[in-house]
């Protein structure tokens, strides 16, 4: 049940109560006020200043949704308008841009906690784009090329103020210190005056569609889908879609959209973005779409809301919620983590203020297992920028049920910067777009010098599948930050895991999909069965350019779909310089089920000692069943700690005759 306040020249607030109301006609008007008649009252005291022909809907406070669906007298034309109005006074909020690979607006909304977003701006080379700091798109087109013009404003904003749009030159935005900027053209409202009306000029007499389409002209002179921003005088942005190319909504032209600006809203400043098939808007919520999308964007040629196109920028909008009431307790400092209990503790991960956490990573403690069933779980950190740092302390307890699907790093965390340690997660399913893991789809980044992250003492169960760096914990560990390195230490994974590219790489492994240059994978073991739908299934790695030691290859199976690269503990040892990966004291289950393309690989072909081929597989030392459910020899042999102030393992198997954590013994329940 919504609640629509309207706000009247004649200073009579009237309150709606049953939902959304559209006001149409004098009628509606006469029956509620009597004394109103023509022409229809222009509200002055809100931020929509003529309310006949909208739909509102205060979704909370300073976060309101209008929607125009209907004949637009003005223009003679059918147009279906959303429009979202965000209070930036009103702390409960922060904007932000996101720029990265193509993607579709409702995942990357999604995954990023967004209570809506839009599309952001044009292609790469035309625009600039600004986030926390660093310049993502600088504008490599030369002055004069036929899309330059497609910059001449941006929104712009550092981390929670100083909002602003204006116009700006490329040279302007790189010497800017906002720490946000995301360009766009052609500027529609500047300091009040509708400058957008005169942007295409005069083309009396020019068939614009004799132009190329990337003409100005053109471009902004023939009806097509919109999206804009805008700023109020009173500091509101305003997010708007205007569809276009359907017989119910035409779309507009720039100066079209300035009059609607101008008529409507009257902002202080407004800008035009991408628009055309890239128009989309994204409300949490909703109950429209499954996928959020409440606007009719145009590429499936069908009129709904699935027709959403791949873009690279989207602005998107959160809602902070602070400590109190999404935690049990707890500031989220080292000193004072957030301490997490319930369900909706968890989920409330996504939306606490994470603005400094690049700095000052969160802190978070499991004081309690926590059951996920029925919630299908969203990535804490899979977004570039990657900024949500934290350090996950599980305690000693369980996160059972944990879905993901459909996303891109399709784990708990996303991209692990920080650490995990002490968990145990139990009946996971990844279903991931790209690579995965059930802890993190990454550990740490890829690229060198960037922030790590560590996985100790922790377990998985379930099953994992995406496209290639598939792990039963991680799908990739990345590469050293100096003397801090990535990687996972004392950990064990049971769960399935699938690589499921058919073609090219498909790295599949029991604990990690790849590890690049000096990552870390010591003391670990697996027991699932691994597959590639290509070949680079390994019992424990797909593929490592680091050297590894104590690991143990206890799967059911590993399996490659196609012949090529196998092995029970890594599929492929790469090599950094001339120098291959090793593995040290690590050990394979005598008799393990090895399939590569349905031809069977026995212990006597088995690759256990020194690697000595660039890209061979590695197998580790043959040990029988006996012998790997005796935990002296882990101890003695493999000197996994397991005893001391620094004890990680129990001395005690369970009762499958596999190691077991000692957290995980002194609970009790090991066997369960």
């Amino acid at each position: 049940m919504k609640t629509i306040l309207y706000s009247l020249t004649l200073s009579v607030a009237i309150l709606f109560s049953s939902g959304c109301k559209k006001v149409a006609d004098n009628s509606l008007y006469d029956n509620l006020l009597p004394e109103v008649h023509e022409p229809l009252p222009v509200v002055t005291n809100s931020t929509l200043k003529e309310i006949a022909g909208w739909e509102i809907d205060s979704l909370d406070k300073g976060f309101i949704h209008y929607n125009y669906s209907g004949l637009y007298q003005s223009i003679s034309a059918q147009q279906n308008i959303n429009v979202v109005e965000i209070d930036l006074n009103n702390p409960d909020y922060e904007i932000e841009i996101v720029h990265g690979s193509a993607d579709s607006l409702s995942n990357i909304a999604r995954n990023s906690g967004a209570i809506v977003a839009i599309n952001g701006t044009y292609e790469v080379d035309a625009s600039f784009i600004k986030v926390k700091g660093t310049v993502k798109s600088p504008i490599t087109l030369a002055p004069g090329h036929l899309r330059f013009w497609k910059h001449e404003g941006a929104l712009s904003f550092n981390d929670g103020a100083n909002y602003g749009i204006a116009y700006g030159t490329k040279e302007e935005y790189q010497a800017s210190t906002a720490t946000n900027i995301i360009s766009g053209a052609p500027m529609l409202i500047s300091k009040g005056m509708p400058v957008g009306e005169d942007f295409v000029g005069d083309v009396s007499g020019l068939n614009l569609n004799s132009l190329d389409y990337e003409d100005y002209r053109r471009h902004q002179g023939v009806r097509h889908p919109r999206t804009a921003v805008a700023i109020t005088e009173d500091n509101k942005l305003l997010l708007v879609t205007v569809d276009g190319r359907w017989t119910q909504s035409a779309g507009m032209t720039a100066k079209e959209m300035t009059q609607f600006f101008k008529r409507y809203f009257a902002p202080k400043d407004a800008l035009n973005i991408d628009g055309g098939g890239s128009t989309t808007m994204y409300l949490k919520d909703s109950n429209v779409s499954s996928t959020g999308v409440i606007n009719y964007p145009t590429d499936d040629g069908v009129y709904d809301h699935y027709g959403q196109r791949r873009v690279t920028s989207f602005i998107i909008v959160r809602k902070r919620a602070s400590s109190a009431g999404s935690f049990d307790r707890g500031t989220g400092t080292e000193q004072d983590p957030y301490v997490i209990k319930t369900a909706t503790h968890m989920s409330n991960m996504a939306s606490v203020d994470w603005s400094k956490a690049t700095t000052s990573p969160l802190h978070f403690k499991l004081e309690a297992d926590i059951d996920m069933a029925g919630r299908n779980w969203v990535p804490i950190n899979n977004v570039d920028p990657y900024a949500r740092h934290l350090h996950f302390n599980g305690n000693g307890h369980l996160i059972k049920n944990l879905t993901v699907k459909n996303v891109g790093y399709a784990s708990l965390f996303g991209v692990l910067i920080g650490s995990c340690k002490n968990l145990g997660v139990v009946n996971a399913t990844m279903e991931s777009t790209s690579g995965a893991g059930i802890l993190a789809g990454y550990a740490g980044l890829k690229g060198p010098d960037k922030p790590t992250g560590i996985i100790e003492n922790c377990f998985t169960s379930g099953t994992v599948s995406g496209t290639d760096a598939v792990g039963g914990i991680v799908g990739n560990i990345g590469k050293p930050n100096g003397a801090a390195l990535s990687g996972v230490r004392n950990s064990y994974s049971t769960a399935n895991v699938t690589a499921t590219n058919a073609t090219g790489n498909s790295r599949a492994g029991g604990i990690a999909g790849i590890v690049f240059e000096k990552g870390i994978v010591e003391n670990c073991y697996a027991t699932g069965t691994i597959t590639s739908n290509n070949s680079g299934a390994g019992g424990l790695l797909g593929w490592t350019d680091a050297t590894v030691k104590g690991l143990v290859s206890m799967n059911q199976s590993v399996v490659n779909k196609k012949a090529g690269k196998l092995g029970r503990i890594s599929a492929t040892m790469g090599s950094v310089g001339g120098v291959i990966a090793q593995g040290i004291n690590c050990w394979g289950l005598s008799g393990l089920p090895l399939d590569n393309a349905g031809t069977p690989v026995n212990d006597a072909a088995l690759i256990t000692g020194t690697v000595t081929v660039a890209n061979g597989t590695y197998d580790g030392e043959t040990k029988t069943k006996v012998f790997l459910s005796d935990f002296s020899n882990y101890q003695n042999t493999l000197s996994w700690p397991s005893s001391g102030g620094n004890q990680v393992w129990a001395i005690t198997m369970n009762n499958k005759g596999l190691p077991i954590f000692q957290w995980q013994f002194l609970r009790g329940d090991y066997n369960q």
